[in-house]
C-alpha cells in the first residue's frame, strides 16, 4: 500500500505530459492539393499570400484558410471564438507572396506573430495582413511596401473590416481605428509597443 502515492505521482505525471501531447498533437500540417478554404469554399493552394490553420474543440485536423484576413474572420465571429485553440499564420519572410510554400514549417503560432495591416499586397480575396514571426521582419516589410505593425490583440474586427479602406490616420492606427478586443477571442500574444 506504500506505493500508492507513488502510483498517483506517476498518474499525475503521466497526464501532465498528456497535456503536452495534446498541444504537439496540434501542430501545423502542410496544404494539399485539394484543400479549400473554410470561409469561402475555394481552392487554396494557388492563393497568393500568407495562409492560415485553426484547430477548434472536437477537431483532430486543422481548419484551413486562404488568407490570414479569413483566419480571424473566422475566429471572431460569436459562435467560433470560445472553440478557438491553436491558430497558426505562415510567416511571410519565409514564403514567396505570389507562390506561398505549402510546407507545414512555413507556419507559426498566431497568437505569438506580428502583422502588418493596410499593406498593398492581395491575398487570396482581397487586402489581407502579412505575418510575422519576428518584429524586424515585419518592419523591414513595411519599409519596403508599407502599412501598419499589429500584434494579435490589435487585430480585432474593426481592424480586418478596415483592411480594405485606408487606415485613417497614418501616425498611429490605434486612435484612428478605435479598436477594442473582442469578447471571449483569448487576444493574448506579443505586448504592444
Amino acid at each position: 500500500m506504500r506505493a500508492t502515492p507513488l502510483i498517483f505521482a506517476f498518474a499525475a505525471v503521466a497526464l501532465l505530459g498528456g497535456c503536452n501531447r495534446q498541444d504537439a498533437a496540434q501542430p501545423p500540417v502542410a496544404i494539399h492539393a485539394g484543400d479549400t478554404s473554410v470561409t469561402c469554399g475555394m481552392y487554396i493552394t494557388d492563393a497568393p499570400g500568407p495562409r492560415a490553420e485553426a484547430y477548434i474543440d472536437g477537431a483532430k485536423i486543422p481548419l484551413k484558410f486562404g488568407s490570414t484576413r479569413d483566419l480571424f474572420v473566422f475566429a471572431e465571429t460569436p459562435e467560433m471564438a470560445h472553440r478557438m485553440q491553436s491558430l497558426y499564420v505562415q510567416d511571410t519572410a519565409r514564403i514567396d507572396w505570389a507562390h506561398p510554400s505549402k510546407s507545414a514549417d512555413t507556419f507559426i503560432d498566431a497568437r505569438k506573430a506580428y502583422y502588418v495591416g493596410w499593406q498593398p499586397l492581395a491575398g487570396m480575396m482581397g487586402p489581407t495582413l502579412a505575418s510575422f514571426a519576428k518584429r524586424d521582419d515585419a518592419k523591414a516589410f513595411i519599409r519596403l511596401h508599407g502599412g501598419e505593425l499589429l500584434t494579435f490583440r490589435q487585430v480585432t474586427p474593426d481592424v480586418v473590416a478596415a483592411l480594405g479602406y485606408r487606415c485613417p490616420n497614418s501616425d498611429h492606427f490605434a486612435k484612428a481605428c478605435a479598436v477594442k478586443p473582442v469578447a471571449g477571442l483569448s487576444h493574448s500574444g506579443p505586448a504592444t509597443e
